[in-house]
């Protein structure tokens, strides 16, 4: 018959295993989440400077 200590040890052992597998998950979730926000940021902003030195280039000059 098994050792009811042992299996305690072994259930203990699984649960932390399982536990830190469910916290890496999140952490490299959380971590896609901030770059693909930061990317996407980073995107808009490239898009805004475009328009901008288009808008610049097409807008008439002065000269005073």
């Amino acid at each position: 018959m098994i050792d009811m200590q042992l299996l305690n040890d072994a259930l203990v052992i699984v649960a932390a295993v399982v536990g830190a597998a469910i916290i890496v998950a999140a952490a490299v979730v959380a971590i896609a989440g901030f770059r693909q926000r930061r990317a996407g940021t980073a995107h808009v902003r490239a898009i805004e400077k475009h328009l901008a030195a288009v808008a610049a280039q097409q807008a008439p000059a002065t000269t005073t």
